[in-house]
Formats: structure tokens, C-alpha cells, sequence
């Protein structure tokens, strides 16, 4: 267990000389009440709110996705998704880094403030998130959801309960998550000049859309890299 609270650190080196770096924290507390004259009013709870968001304009003032992803969206706004860039990221145990487009390396983080945010939609996946794996591929994803979701089921065995072996859970818990990133997309529409904000959120709802529809198939295509018996 980490004994300092987890900060993850993403530095984009884009070809034209332009350096962003972003320093994204675990654990962040926030207050539920801004005052909306601060901030975007792309980023207020009732702008394009999600159809399934269950928090109250009377309890938060904003979206608490698009408060933590503001700068980042904010700074991506003038460049677009096929802009090479050099990315590091940096977690406690290890660095990674990554000559790719910027949607790649915007998904990658984006993905991961999503994930910590205080939507309590996303919330599902914050326990995945502890163990971020920056630029994962489709089958990594699917890999590491199915992996995370089956091990909390051994411990609702454990406890007494009735695991979820066949996965229905974990695929209504990506329905949830696909209608978080398709209305989020419609909010940061208004926000975002250029393409790649816009790349990343259609990517992410991609693999929400495919987990949720289409993980049976996706599995078995991962099965013959699997040892096990019968």
C-alpha cells in the first residue's frame, strides 16, 4: 500500500515547442458550492447536464468532471487530435512516455480525471484507477475492467453475497458510463475550438458502447491468450 497520497504527473511535449504539464492528485476534495462567476458556464451542473446524473443543482453548483478536466480541455482547445507530441507520465511506482498524436495522450489523462472525479456515476472506476496504466490498449482495458470487476466479486463471495460471474453488472455499470461520456461530449462541445477534446470523448464512448454491448464477443477474443483448466 502507498504510504503518500498517489499524484500522477502528465508533461506534453508538443512539435511546436509548446510544454504542458498537468499534476493530477488521487484524492481531491472539492467544495459543492462554486460561485459560477469563476468558472465556465460550460463547467455549471444544469449546462447539458447528463441524463442519468444523479447529484441536485440545489447540493452542486457544478459538474464536478468538468471542473477537474476545465484547464486540460481549456489548453487542448488550439490543438488538434493528429498533433505529435512526446508524453511522459510519471506515477509512484514508474515512468511511462509515449511519441504518439495528442488524442492518444489526452485520452490517456483525460481518462484518468474522469475516473477520480466526484461524479458518482464514474465513480465504478476509481478503484481502477489507483492502478492507472497510461496509452492501454482495447484489449488492456478490457483486460484490466473484467480482471478488477471479477476480483470484487470474489470478495461479495466472501462476504456472503452472490458473485456476479456472469458479468451483468459490470456491463450495466458501462451502459451508465456511456451515457456519462455521450452527454459530456455534447457539454465540452461548447468549450472545445479545435478537435482533439471532442476525439478523446468519442474514443472513450467507443470503448463504454463495446464493453457494455459487445463484451461477451471482446472476451472471447482475449480467451486463447488465457491458461486455465477446467
Amino acid at each position: 500500500m502507498r504510504d503518500n497520497p498517489m499524484v500522477i504527473e502528465y508533461i506534453f511535449s508538443l512539435e511546436s515547442g509548446k510544454t504542458l504539464e498537468y499534476s493530477v492528485p488521487f484524492d481531491r476534495t472539492r467544495e459543492t458550492k462554486l460561485p459560477k462567476e469563476k468558472y465556465p458556464e460550460w463547467t455549471v451542473l444544469e449546462f447539458q447536464k447528463c441524463s442519468n446524473c444523479p447529484l441536485s443543482s440545489e447540493q452542486h453548483t457544478h459538474c464536478p468532471v468538468a471542473i477537474d478536466a476545465k484547464e486540460i480541455i481549456v489548453a487542448f482547445g488550439e490543438i488538434l487530435s493528429f498533433d505529435e507530441t512526446d508524453v511522459r507520465v510519471k506515477t509512484p511506482e514508474r515512468e511511462y512516455s509515449k511519441h504518439c498524436d495528442a488524442q492518444t495522450g489526452l485520452r490517456s489523462l483525460i481518462g484518468f480525471v474522469m475516473a477520480t472525479s466526484s461524479c458518482p456515476v464514474l465513480s465504478s472506476l476509481k478503484g481502477l484507477a489507483n492502478y492507472h496504466l497510461p496509452f492501454a490498449s482495447l484489449e488492456e482495458v478490457l483486460f484490466r475492467v473484467t480482471s478488477f470487476y471479477l476480483m470484487t466479486q470474489y470478495y461479495v463471495y466472501k462476504e456472503g453475497g452472490q458473485p456476479d460471474l456472469s458479468l451483468d453488472g459490470l456491463k450495466e455499470q458501462f451502459t451508465e458510463i456511456q451515457t456519462v461520456n455521450y452527454d459530456f461530449l455534447q457539454r465540452i462541445r461548447v468549450a472545445s475550438q479545435a478537435d482533439s477534446s471532442l476525439d478523446v470523448l468519442s474514443t472513450l464512448f467507443s470503448i463504454s458502447a463495446l464493453i457494455s454491448l459487445n463484451l461477451d464477443d471482446y472476451l472471447e477474443r482475449l480467451r486463447p491468450s488465457l491458461v486455465y483448466k477446467r
